[in-house]
């Protein structure tokens, strides 16, 4: 593994596990004061933590998985038909990961911050970005 590739991964993890949202001060935030913003950012974290736990959520996040094995059928079939099958399989498998990846388009980290965002917006906050 590279140097350069460690480093990435190391602060991937400490950005996602660090991060939080930033609220606009709006009328919510103004009359509920900063204290009380705080407690419903991290309940609406804790909650977001608890939904990537639920069965929905891991379904949702391993469509990849699943566009990798209707790609690997494709390309089988692809393979069929131009004689090369292992090749074919082997890139029809990575294209439906990526399609079944970016059909989604969605990551763990994306998943937990939409909830967080919506968590918020409906207890009347406005979330102007994360960090």
């Amino acid at each position: 593994m590279s140097y350069l590739f460690r480093i990435m991964i190391i602060i991937s993890i400490s950005y996602g596990c660090s991060s939080k949202p930033v609220l606009y001060p709006n009328a919510t935030l103004k009359s509920v004061g900063k204290t009380q913003a705080n407690t419903d950012i991290d309940t609406c974290l804790s909650d977001a933590d608890e939904y990537l736990e639920s069965p929905k959520a891991k379904k949702i996040l391993g469509s990849a998985g699943g566009g990798a094995v209707l790609g690997g059928a494709i390309g089988a079939v692809s393979g069929l038909l131009t004689g090369d099958i292992g090749g074919s399989l082997g890139r029809g498998a990575a294209l439906g990961a990526t399609a079944g990846g970016v059909g989604q388009a969605i990551s763990p980290d994306q998943l937990k911050r939409s909830y967080v965002n919506r968590c918020l917006a409906d207890k009347g906050y406005q979330v102007m970005g994360w960090e």
